[in-house]
């Protein structure tokens, strides 16, 4: 972006005078350009990726225009002043337990540190937390929700780190920068969304959401839906029941265990393995830009695989019967009575399907 601004600059110190203004060349010697870089306040920000597509007339090879929604990062801002219902505010201590409705929220919006979230199966939450002297520990309790996060009186606070343990039926909002967090065993939904940090997601269920901007994420045992996008890390996930839709710009993408009616994993700059079951009807679809993709197939797979490749090669570890133009980059073929819809494809890297 910078280097735009800067060839703007220069066009238009080059471009023609009008001979009627005069210009005070008395520092003319000093080679001067200024470059207004916008400020950035956090944690109110917005991250804007562009799709992109891929065409090749001469090959007659498209790859459809990519896009990662990110969704509306207002409704991640760190100033909760908006917040209702509040019955009471409290000063945590360095440890504290409370009663809470197990059917609640928990929210936690953290500048920086680590955020960890475990089940119990009392009503009950605890909060472990430790933070500087000069920082403080905000706890918004109401009927609906708990809600938490660290202020200073100048500034950002500085790193508090949390140790969180709630009811499993508590769903879980939270939001950090430069943040790890982890949860393990929530069972009625998660939201995690992080800026310079990793997610790491532990036998929970429901609506899953997970985003970071630069870190990698991982989710374990799961179940529900799940929805996971990045940037600059990868996305993997090992044992998951439900439908998963996983995406990163610059990371690969493992899918392991997976047993789903629809799954599509796509990165820029990444491989894409996928593991799964493949099921009757289902819809199936792995993309990479600058990567291979893999994929298992199961014994009694019944799907129509739709392969595409600019600059890559195609292998399978079964016999196929391939339609389409000789020596095309964009072709199918059935496996079984091809019910499944499958659909594989790489601009600049292979294609493998493996036998299991």
């Amino acid at each position: 972006m910078y280097s735009e601004l800067l060839m703007g600059a220069l066009v238009a110190i080059a471009a023609p005078q009008d001979p009627q203004v005069r210009v005070d060349t008395r520092d003319a010697n000093r080679a001067v350009v200024e470059i207004e870089i916008p400020a950035i306040e956090m944690p109110e920000f917005d991250v804007y990726i562009p799709g992109f597509q891929i065409v090749v007339p001469s090959w007659d090879w498209y790859m459809e225009e990519f896009e990662i929604d990110w969704g509306d990062f207002s409704d991640w801002e760190y100033d909760w002043d908006d917040w209702e219902d509040r019955e009471y505010v409290q000063d945590a201590e360095l440890d504290t337990t409370f009663a809470v409705d197990p059917n609640a929220v928990l929210g936690v919006r953290n500048h920086a540190g680590e955020i960890i979230v475990r089940t119990w199966n009392r009503n009950e939450v605890r909060i472990q937390a430790s933070y500087s002297s000069e920082d403080r520990v905000k706890i918004i309790q109401s009927e609906r929700s708990v809600k938490v996060q660290s202020e200073t009186r100048h500034g950002h606070p500085e790193e508090v780190d949390y140790e969180l343990t709630i009811p499993s039926a508590m769903a879980v909002d939270l939001w950090g920068f430069e943040s790890d967090v982890s949860v393990d065993g929530a069972q009625n939904g998660v939201r995690v969304e992080t800026l310079e940090g990793d997610i790491v997601i532990t036998d929970c269920a429901g609506d899953i959401t997970i985003h970071s901007v630069e870190g990698d994420m991982s989710v374990t045992g799961s179940s529900g839906r799940l929805e996971a996008n990045g940037t600059d890390g990868e996305v993997v996930v090992v044992g998951f029941d439900g439908d998963v839709f996983a995406g990163s710009i610059d990371g690969d993408i493992r899918l392991e265990v997976v047993d789903a009616n629809a799954v599509e994993g796509k990165t820029v700059d990444g491989d894409v393995y996928y593991d799964g079951s493949i099921r009757d009807g289902g819809r199936y679809k792995l993309t990479t830009h600058d990567g291979d993709v893999m994929v298992s197939i199961r014994a009694g797979t019944n799907a129509t695989v739709e392969v595409a490749t600019f600059d890559g090669e195609f292998e399978a570890d079964f016999p196929v019967q391939i339609t389409g133009a000789q020596g095309s980059r964009k072709f199918r073929f059935v496996i079984g009575d091809g019910s499944a819809r499958l659909e594989l494809h790489s601009f600049d890297g292979d294609i493998r399907l493996l036998r299991r």
